[in-house]
């Protein structure tokens, strides 16, 4: 399943949840408790192609008509409601999100179910790539109450870096690290590498690259970018401890490369391992 598809699922998982009982479900500002008889047969019929039958063009059209009638505001929540999650199915995320924001925007969606609404909201924007959008209502479920489980914080890390801001992103994606404890995620140490370097922190950079390295000894690139940060950082011996590191481990192979170990061994008045390197590899 694509992570388009996930979404869409936790969409739908969550409108069902913030739905309820669906028509059943009435708004504390509305005084009208049911249906009219004509309104309510022609909801029945929609919800019966949208739930059962999964005939969304069908469920589609009896919205259409519904919309065209002057409903009471029970009846309206309930059509708003109903119609979100069949756009959702159709496809139709912007006349999901008319529907959604319409409910919250009249009061049709009660407030312990606002926040979820909020996110179901952001979720929708992030299918359709509109990161923007994503994160304003995120915020939006945060601040009416919504708390972000782990993959929640993942979420709000990524969309974070995606906006640049990088300070808030480093937030959530240490909170994210942290709840994971021993259980090591390549892609949070990458985005942190990433967000580190972005800020020039060049002690957490340093920190998470020699976590990364314990668990990739022979990725080169982890320690190119340790040595990297030290000679940033004009740290020219931990540089060269690294250099060693990898000449002995077998990493360094090219010219240039055994040249500048070579360099670093008489920088630091060690004529003799440099002439010991330079010996082995003119011999290999």
């Amino acid at each position: 399943m694509g992570f388009k598809a996930t979404l869409k699922g936790a969409v739908l998982a969550g409108m069902m949840a913030a739905f309820g009982a669906g028509a059943a479900m009435a708004q504390a500002a509305c005084e009208e408790t049911q249906f009219s008889s004509k309104t309510g047969e022609i909801y029945l019929k929609a919800e019966q192609s949208a739930m059962t039958d999964k005939d969304f063009n069908a469920a589609s059209q009896f919205m259409n008509q519904l919309k065209s009638q002057e409903l009471n505001c029970y009846e309206e929540g309930a059509v708003l409601k109903l119609s979100a999650y069949i756009n959702i199915e159709r496809g139709d995320r912007q006349g999901a999100i008319r529907d959604l924001q319409s409910a919250l925007d009249k009061g049709y969606i009660p407030a312990k179910d606002a926040a979820q609404t909020y996110y179901n909201i952001a979720q929708i924007y992030l299918q359709g790539e509109n990161v923007e959008k994503a994160l304003e209502f995120m915020k939006k479920w945060q601040q009416a109450g919504g708390q972000p489980d782990r993959q929640q914080k993942w979420q709000l890390a990524v969309l974070y870096q995606r906006v640049d801001d990088f300070q808030t992103a480093i937030k959530w994606a240490e909170e994210v690290k942290r709840d994971d404890g021993s259980n090591y995620k390549q892609e949070v140490y990458d985005l942190l590498i990433y967000l580190y370097n972005s800020v020039d922190d060049k002690a957490k950079l340093a920190s998470i690259l020699e976590e990364v390295l314990v668990r990739n000894p022979t990725e080169r690139k982890y320690w190119d970018a340790i040595a990297g940060n030290y000679f940033a950082a004009n740290e020219e011996r931990r540089a060269f401890e690294v250099q060693k590191a990898m000449y002995l481990a077998g990493l360094l192979t090219k010219e240039d490369e055994l040249m500048r170990v070579v360099n670093f061994y008489n920088r630091f008045n060690a004529p003799y391992h440099a002439a010991q390197i330079l010996e082995k590899e003119m011999n290999a």
